[in-house]
């Protein structure tokens, strides 16, 4: 039984060629001087034909070689490992569940700045920003066990209107919320007292937010995904690593937008227009100007709103928050009228760099459903879906509620609302949105 013989080392390919080079050139002047001379050539023109096609098949064999070598070193996205929302430490004694006081936003902070899990939508000041802006009933759920060291957290909003109903999130409008806890019975624990609210305030059911299956044994929802794009430490090799169709696309949107600014309020003007119009065009209500105005002072220094311009007019925008090494990009937006320039590519791309440059590991390019045309547009840049599990509490007997836009309740007015002006969406979204999760 024969063995397979290895390939030859790069090194000892291109010595081999020099050799072969040399020998070439020492045959043609041997092959010149002959015919000079009139001596017969052929023996010296046959070797040097084997010695041309070894040299091609040894050129052949180093380009694939060296081919190879560039993509073995070619930075790609590794695979992201979710991190879990419930820990598996031991706490000590009996747990404690009682609602956050001012005193204990500290040791919040330092929670969730240590947990794995945790968003920017955990923190303490985005309930505040919730209850303040939309003037909805939130409540900070805090864990403590006996040695009153804070174990796990629970920031909940009531919504209740009398279009959409009743009931509780953790946390609504933003992808992430759910419990962060030191482990299962701390997680019981704290949901056992959400639960406790919702009873008290008649509300329809407890939706918790989560980017892991926690294994809790409540009815969930897992039709929607968020795509996270591991960042390299350069912005060269994360435009190496995309695919020649996406870097083209790039390019033409590159031609087209011919102005980028990211910053802070004195950018929402532009950001609101874009967003506003955006927004109607979807058939979706919009918030109000004051609410991404009041989020921004909320998470001052952690968001950044990004406006993309051809010609000085505004055409796209985007907000993001940073977190824990985390970019977050919940809002981005370009008018219709220019899809056609490839302007969300270079705009994305243009955040993208700035998530690099910030030191931010990984891009989060947010939610969608699986089959939607959002999905395929995040996965182009090498992102990975992940599902989220978003868990239920609700009364025996009852189903999991149908708040979407797949919902034929909802479609007449998706397709009445993409026919208002501008305007006067502007003017009723805000009183409607605020009462949707």
């Amino acid at each position: 039984m024969g063995t397979e013989m290895p390939e030859p080392r790069l090194d000892v390919s291109k010595h081999r060629l020099d050799e072969l080079k040399e020998c070439k050139g020492r045959l043609s002047r041997q092959i010149g001087e002959a015919k000079q001379s009139d001596r017969n050539a052929d023996r010296l023109i046959d070797e040097l034909k084997q010695v041309s096609d070894e040299i091609k098949q040894l050129q052949k064999l180093l380009k694939q070689q060296l081919n190879e070598t560039r993509s073995a070193k070619k930075w790609a996205p590794g695979t992201i490992e979710k991190p879990p929302a419930i820990a598996n430490k031991i706490t000590s004694g009996a747990i404690t569940v009682r609602s956050c006081a001012d005193d204990d936003i500290s040791a919040v902070e330092a929670y969730l700045g240590e947990h794995p899990a945790a968003s920017v939508w955990h923190l303490p000041a985005v309930s505040r920003f919730i209850k303040d802006t939309c003037g909805h009933r939130a409540r900070y759920f805090c864990a403590f066990d006996e040695t009153h060291n804070l174990v796990g957290v629970l920031p909940l909003v009531q919504l209740n209107s009398r279009l959409f109903g009743n009931f509780l999130v953790a946390m609504p409008y933003f992808n992430y919320g759910g419990v962060l806890a030191d482990n299962r019975e701390v997680t019981l624990k704290l949901i056992s007292h959400a639960d406790q609210w919702r009873r008290e305030v008649n509300a329809s059911h407890l939706e918790l937010r989560f980017c892991q299956d926690n294994a809790l044994g409540l009815p969930q929802k897992t039709d929607k995904v968020v795509f996270w794009l591991p960042l390299p430490d350069n912005v060269d090799d994360l435009w190496d690593s995309f695919q020649p169709k996406v870097r083209a696309q790039i390019r033409r949107g590159q031609r087209e937008m011919t102005e980028l600014s990211i910053g802070g309020p004195e950018l929402l003007d532009e950001f609101y227009r874009v967003f506003a119009v955006n927004m109607r065009d979807l058939g979706t209500p919009v918030y109000g100007k004051d609410f991404f105005a009041n989020l921004l002072q909320a998470l001052e220094g952690q968001a950044w709103l990004v406006v993309a311009r051809i010609n000085g007019r505004a055409v796209g925008c985007a907000f993001l928050t940073g977190y824990k090494g985390r970019m977050e990009i919940p809002w981005a937006s370009t008018l219709r009228r220019y899809n056609h320039t490839s302007i969300n590519m270079s705009m994305y791309w243009k955040v993208l760099e700035f998530a690099v440059q910030q030191g931010f590991d990984v891009f989060d390019f947010g939610r969608c459903s699986q089959d939607a045309g959002t999905y395929r547009f995040k996965q182009q840049w090498g992102a990975q879906p992940l599902k989220l599990y978003w868990d239920y509490v609700l009364p025996d007997g009852e189903k999991l509620p149908a708040l979407n836009p797949d919902n034929p309740k909802f479609r007449l007015m998706i397709a009445v609302w993409q026919r208002l002006p501008v305007m006067l969406t502007n003017l009723l979204g805000p009183h409607i949105v605020k009462r949707l999760p």
